[in-house]
């Protein structure tokens, strides 16, 4: 381009080059990378900024393994716990899975040069498309193994991050789905005979001629009131990292699709962006589908206290029930920045939204 025309027109040029559309220098592979580094690092700066409110987290998990003692609760707590358990470790697989494929595809010429060679070395493979300042074919090996490195830190970070975000989550519906138990069994004479124990450790002022009732409804309402409380430090800890998140999800799928147009019959790249994309819907999953059971089972609490026998209570029973049917009646929800509730119709949302601004890329390239 001319010297005097670049000067007029080179912030045009800057911004059709970082939307991957500017003909003499498509950029879009640079900026998948660059967005995929971004998220890694949005969110290792969020657990270090709110270190302090993780750390809470896990203390109040602590608390309640030892405030919901009895057996309905410990089971309740022991299978959501199992189920993190599981989901951290396949999480982490099925990701590694894609990270390792995605880091083969630059090393199967060396690997077929070796084993099958040809009369030429076969083409260099970059996993990232860039610029070292170097000779790439002279230092292929050396940027290759940055580009390693690089690649298993981010996923790290992200799997990490995003397996804790997991198990919070599904701590707290353990929590919503014990006390919902604990109303369904609220007349049960045989049952919750630790509440003593409950009663102590949350220092309650119940007189001794309180019926039974009254005192296992206001051990429901403190434990429920703790169950927020909870899910308030999840949502102050990762709601502004979950913003920032959706909207490079929106911009990763959109982009990636071009790539993979851009690269029909080329199987090792549609292989390598297709894992990228897989790894990018995964990871949407893993921010929705625990934000919607966490509304399922906080909505279960204010239908299992509506249909206890409140008829059979006595006045200061029914109302304890009344400010329990208050608190449940709107359910708790994780957001990002709250504008947008973690739930399966959000992420139908981002993916709709992710191919409109795909189409929209598309026409205009």
């Amino acid at each position: 381009m001319h010297g005097d025309m670049l000067k007029y027109y080179s912030t045009n040029q800057f911004f059709l080059s970082m939307m991957g559309i500017w003909p003499y220098h498509l950029t879009v592979e640079c900026t998948v990378t660059l967005i995929l580094l971004i998220g890694a690092t949005t969110k290792y700066l969020n657990i270090i900024i709110n270190n302090y409110k993780i750390k809470d987290l896990l203390e109040m998990m602590e608390d309640h393994w030892q405030l919901f003692q009895n057996k309905y609760e410990l089971h309740i707590l022991r299978y959501y716990g199992n189920i993190s358990q599981l989901v951290t470790k396949y999480y982490s697989v099925y990701i590694n899975i894609f990270a390792i494929l995605f880091m083969l595809i630059p090393l199967t010429p060396r690997i077929l040069d070796f084993i099958k060679p040809l009369n030429e070395s076969r083409p260099y493979i970059f996993i990232v498309a860039g610029e070292w300042g170097v000779d790439q074919v002279e230092y292929y090996y050396p940027i290759l193994l940055h580009c390693f490195v690089c690649i298993v830190i981010s996923t790290r970070c992200m799997v990490n991050c995003d397996t804790m975000y997991i198990v919070c989550v599904l701590h707290s519906c353990s929590l919503f789905e014990s006390i919902g138990i604990r109303l369904e069994n609220i007349q049960n004479k045989t049952e919750y005979m630790e509440d003593e124990v409950s009663e102590k450790y949350l220092k309650l002022v119940i007189k001794k001629n309180d019926s039974e009732e009254y005192r296992k409804m206001i051990v429901c309402l403190r434990k429920h009131q703790l169950a927020i409380e909870f899910v308030d430090v999840i949502e102050s800890s990762f709601k502004t990292v979950t913003f920032i998140i959706l909207f490079l999800n929106v911009m990763i799928l959109s982009l990636i699709g071009l790539q993979i147009l851009s690269k029909l019959g080329q199987i090792q790249e549609m292989i390598r962006f297709g894992c990228i994309a897989m790894g990018a819907i995964t990871h949407l999953m893993s921010m929705c589908i625990p934000g919607q059971l966490l509304v399922n089972k906080s909505e279960e609490v204010f239908d299992k206290a509506y249909n206890t026998r409140w008829y059979t209570f006595s006045s200061k029973t029914i109302r304890l029930l009344r400010i329990l049917l208050y608190r449940s009646f709107v359910p708790c929800i994780l957001t990002a920045e709250n504008m947008s509730v973690m739930s399966v119709e959000t992420f139908s949302t981002v993916m709709q939204t992710a191919m409109s601004y795909f189409t929209t890329f598309l026409s205009v390239s």
